[in-house]
């Protein structure tokens, strides 16, 4: 036998040593950090570390964030955005390039023509494209970011070089000023400027949790649409070539008693309607639409928002006690489903006047 062979213990031992090893230096790291003779001062204190994470995050994401320029009859509105792809695909606001003549996207220090390839008043937000290979930032699973998670912004202030805003999730909004959202915004109370709309939002780590669609009390607050909703503009843009918001034709209404954990009662259905053509009736109890969880009617909105035209959902519900399915094909909606987004944050996005 090769006297070096000889040494080699068998796996089993190898893979023993390693773990008493690794058992050992647990063990030595804990009486280290017991030890009274650990100076505290050693210690890099919270605040310190947060300082150097959110710098870190800072410097890794802002080449990947740009300005837009976007030239219209009336003059040149500006704000930010964000590249999402390596090959140029751009998340911003949908005010901004609405009825755009002429969009320039400025991004470590060169201007780049951009295409818009859609601005949907829907959700607010739109899709350029520049012919160029690009930097990204990665987008979170989608996941909607729970109260107290602290998150970071990067945009172009109005005539300022890009710079971060910090803040922290304070809620999650379906309504502002008696207007409701297509869907669910987080709500953050963290300090925006004009020209920041349509910028990333980002967790601890870095990835996009959503878009800055709007600004509140005066800037010291600011709606975000999360980046899930985005991607769904996204999805209908890549498989269609085109947006397939879906329609049920579904009205419903809080219960007086919840049924196995919903409210959300069916209140009455127009037969042309796909709901009312798929087999379900007025006061029937929803209890998920398209795989979304029903608890209250307005959940219904939710779960309409991730509806595509043509393709198949499923409907859970209650009836008389008993829980049916039933699969529904949505149609696309017979009225526009687009809002003005301008009437929702004008103020984030600079107008400047060109003579």
């Amino acid at each position: 036998m090769h006297p070096r062979a000889a040494s080699n213990p068998p796996p089993s031992q190898s893979l023993a040593r390693i773990g008493g090893v690794k058992n050992a230096a647990i063990l030595c790291l804990g009486l280290v950090l017991l030890s009274p003779a650990r100076s505290q001062a050693e210690e890099p204190s919270i605040a310190a570390l947060l300082t150097a994470q959110m710098r870190r995050v800072f410097e890794e994401r802002r080449g990947a964030v740009v300005k837009i320029c976007a030239r219209d009859s009336f003059g040149m509105r500006v704000g930010s955005g964000f590249f999402v792809d390596p090959s140029g695909t751009i998340y911003t606001h949908a005010g901004i390039v609405l009825e755009a003549q002429d969009v320039v996207v400025v991004v470590g220090g060169r201007e780049l023509p951009a295409q818009v390839l859609v601005a949907d008043q829907r959700s607010g937000i739109a899709l350029l494209k520049v012919e160029a290979s690009t930097p990204f930032i990665p987008l979170s699973s989608g996941k909607l970011p729970p109260v107290a998670t602290p998150v970071m912004l990067i945009g172009f202030p109005e005539d300022r070089e890009v710079s971060p805003s910090i803040g922290i999730i304070a809620g999650l909004d379906r309504e502002y000023l008696g207007q409701y959202f297509s869907t669910t915004h987080l709500r953050a109370n963290m300090p925006v400027l004009r020209g920041q709309g349509g910028a990333p939002v980002l967790d601890m780590d870095g990835d996009a949790i959503g878009i800055l669609v709007g600004r509140i009390d005066g800037g010291a607050a600011c709606h975000i649409l999360p980046i899930r909703a985005a991607e769904k503009v996204r999805r209908d843009l890549a498989r269609f070539g085109e947006l397939r918001p879906g329609w049920v034709g579904v009205q419903v209404e809080d219960a007086t008693e919840p049924v196995q954990g919903s409210t959300a009662q069916v209140a009455e259905l127009d037969p042309a309607t796909p709901a009312a053509k798929c087999g379900l009736e007025a006061g029937d109890i929803l209890l998920s639409v398209g795989g979304t969880p029903i608890t209250t009617s307005q959940d219904v909105m939710d779960a309409s928002y991730f509806l595509t035209a043509g393709d198949a959902a499923q409907i859970d519900f209650l009836r008389n006690g008993a829980k049916r399915s039933i699969s529904v094909k949505p149609a696309t909606h017979p009225l526009s489903p687009s809002r003005d987004v301008q009437a929702i944050a004008p103020d984030l996005i600079p107008r400047i006047r060109i003579e």
